[in-house]
């Protein structure tokens, strides 16, 4: 019987730097969620633009810049773990997903909301809204919850036999879960939906992140992704048609089945970059 090899195993990331990893997690989060603390001194108005914006994209970077400070002294070696290499490898290998992923969220926010553009955003407001502000979500979304999250409930389920599947689940569970705050009132199926594709999009986004062992290839994934929802620009206020959500949550689903499929039940040396 032969036997696949394995690669060098990867060292385990000391208790008190998963500890304090834990901790700036949950800070990063907590900060995020509640713009904390550029919502106390940022009041910024531009044109058309929302002004929240400004102070979400502010509160973003810092505690983005504060965060890697942190990590870099406190969880060094977690820090070195968070993965920046196989760039070009994983481009490679997830290439046709991503380009799927791309075209259909860009077709159906587009198309879903035919009918429903009625207002003409400034050019100001398009980048902003619809690039800028999505190059911090990504980031600090990455973050905290693939680079930090994941890898600390990869940490703690080690001796399990499926660490990384298991974290990957866990931590895409509570990435759509977290989004919640955001879908309050709306109807129960647009919640249901949305909620479905978040975390379906957190299992396609921590597979491309464990198997590429690039933060930046998620990074840009999600990146692309959020600006495909450009198009929401030119509607006020923000519909989700029944079609889209559909659509997107069961699209969304079946990338990322597939990918968990390819990379965890169907294990291939050619699937496993993290190991080459």
């Amino acid at each position: 019987m032969n036997h696949t090899p394995k690669g060098p195993e990867k060292p385990l990331i000391p208790t008190k730097e998963v500890i304090w990893a834990s901790i700036i997690c949950v800070c990063m989060t907590i900060m995020d969620i509640t713009a904390f603390p550029a919502v106390l001194f940022v009041n910024i108005n531009v044109t058309d633009i929302t002004p929240i914006i400004f102070t979400i994209m502010i509160n973003q970077w810092l505690v983005i810049t504060g965060s890697l400070i942190a990590l870099r002294y406190l969880c060094p070696n977690l820090f070195k773990a968070m993965g920046l290499t196989n760039f070009r490898s994983g481009w490679r290998t997830f290439l046709l997903p991503m380009i799927m992923l791309i075209t259909v969220s860009a077709l159906v926010f587009s198309l879903g909301l035919i009918g429903h553009f009625n207002y003409t955003p400034s050019a100001e407001k398009i980048i902003v809204e619809g690039l800028v502000y999505y190059i911090g979500v990504s980031v600090i979304e990455e973050l905290y919850v693939r680079a930090l999250l994941l890898n600390i409930i990869e940490r703690i389920a080690h001796k399990t036999k499926h660490a990384t599947l298991l974290a990957i689940i866990i931590a895409s569970l509570l990435f759509g879960l977290g989004h919640i705050f955001g879908m309050l009132g709306q109807n129960a199926l647009t919640i249901v939906c949305r909620i479905i594709w978040t975390i379906a999009l957190g299992i396609i986004l921590g597979v491309i992140y464990k198997r590429s062992n690039n933060l930046w290839l998620a990074v840009t994934t999600h990146l692309l992704v959020d600006c495909c929802s450009i198009a929401f620009c030119f509607v006020s206020p923000a519909v989700f048609t029944t079609p889209t959500i559909i659509t997107v949550a069961v699209t969304y689903s079946a990338i990322a089945v597939f990918l968990l499929w390819r990379h965890f039940a169907h294990k291939t040396e050619k699937g496993c970059l993290a190991n080459e």
